[in-house]
């Protein structure tokens, strides 16, 4: 199972971004394909805050936009939502014990402490503050 992180939804809906392109034919590969995608809760929203953040960028998306395309890539038949749970909380704790993560370096893990526990084998993203979690195998598509 594949997982998206935040930044590559945004950099797919931006055609202002760099890697935009790339990022929009990824999301349209992989959610035709066979094998199953997991969003986790907390890239969604991620995703809708900084899409719609007037602080972030110009021009911002507005929170209607922002949440047909959410929708529209949750209607993909391969595409599920993954949560928090108490087994996920535990095994955040351990990434985060493990690795030294602390302030907002906690979220990441536990972004990835969801997918682990969820069975998500590769987890797509363009922050390298992911590679740390070797139970996990990293993409970053826009690294050469």
């Amino acid at each position: 199972m594949i997982s998206v992180d935040s930044n590559i939804l945004l950099y797919a809906v931006r055609s202002f971004e760099p890697n935009h392109v790339e990022a929009k034919n990824l999301l349209d590969t992989i959610l035709s394909q066979k094998e199953s995608v997991a969003f986790t809760d907390i890239a969604i929203n991620e995703f809708l805050a900084n899409a719609t953040n007037r602080r972030l960028s110009v021009p911002v998306t507005s929170i209607e936009q922002a949440v047909s395309q959410v929708k529209n890539w949750l209607s993909a038949p391969n595409v599920k939502v993954i949560r928090n749970s108490p087994q996920s909380f535990n095994t955040f704790v351990k990434l985060c014990e493990r690795t030294g993560r602390s302030g907002q370096e906690i979220y990441d893990a536990q972004i990835a402490a969801i997918c682990i526990d969820n069975g998500v084998t590769e987890f797509i993203t363009n922050d390298k503050g992911f590679e740390k979690f070797t139970e996990l195998r990293i993409r970053n598509p826009f690294a050469a």
